[in-house]
């Protein structure tokens, strides 16, 4: 007997035993692995609680709003790159570099780098330039990421790039270092956390730059383009940037 045959009854049986069988297979398409660079507020996990922050609900609501479901994993720059190249990601954030593996999405992430020093020590530093000399503690990659504006200054013997940045901020607070170069949110996020009575200058030497995410599948870039620009023209975009400011 062919399944043609069978009573309505058991076919309707047979197809639901074929969807749960199938589901799960499925899910699984649907569900992607994404490399993030782990630093608060754009990428972090709270205790007992997921990893969210600013990049990762991005991410997590243009592509649920795709149909896809996400799987964060939280990465040091330098394993993010590797890890991303060796296929072992489907999208990886941000996207300070170019790979033949992937593709580069629209910029979303409002990135300002700026240098951050003690109060106390009152360093003149109002542009590039005025970093020569100092003691200079930054974040991993940012020798290709600050290139073209750092050039002339990551020569320097008393250069030093660093993964983790709370150590970057410990070793300012404990005078080890004049001046830390990262992010304006990650930096101000984190010395907040970790040294609330310490006073800090902002020095916005470098220039804003905006970075995007990079995708294995073109189509996928594609598509994640065309959702992303919807999110950033509704209210759910500023909400999320203001939500850490």
């Amino acid at each position: 007997m062919t399944i043609s045959n069978l009573p309505v009854h058991n076919m309707r049986i047979v197809l639901i035993c074929f969807l749960l069988l199938a589901w799960p297979c499925f899910s699984a398409q649907k569900t992607l692995k994404v490399a993030i660079n782990i630093g608060p507020p754009w990428a972090f996990q709270p205790a007992g609680q997921e990893v969210t922050g600013i990049d990762v609900e991005i991410l997590r609501q243009v592509f649920q709003q795709m149909g896809y479901a996400t799987e964060f994993h939280l990465l040091g720059y330098s394993r993010l790159i590797k890890d991303f190249n060796e296929g072992k990601f489907d999208v990886a954030s941000p996207a300070a570099f170019e790979s033949q593996h992937g593709f580069l999405t629209k910029p979303y992430l409002p990135y300002q780098d700026v240098a951050i020093s003690r109060k106390t020590e009152q360093h003149n530093i109002n542009a590039i330039n005025d970093l020569k000399g100092k003691r200079i503690v930054t974040y991993q990659f940012a020798h290709a990421v600050l290139a073209d504006q750092l050039s002339h200054v990551i020569q320097d013997i008393n250069y030093l790039e660093v993964a983790d940045r709370e150590l970057q901020l410990r070793l300012l607070v404990n005078n080890r270092t004049d001046v830390v170069i990262g992010e304006r949110r990650l930096l101000t996020h984190i010395f907040k956390q970790y040294y609330p009575q310490e006073q800090f200058s902002i020095h916005p030497i470098f220039a804003a730059k905006s970075y995007g995410a990079i995708i294995k599948d073109k189509q996928l870039q594609l598509q994640f383009d065309l959702e992303l620009a919807k999110l950033m023209a509704s209210d759910k975009y500023q909400q999320l940037l203001k939500q850490w400011p």
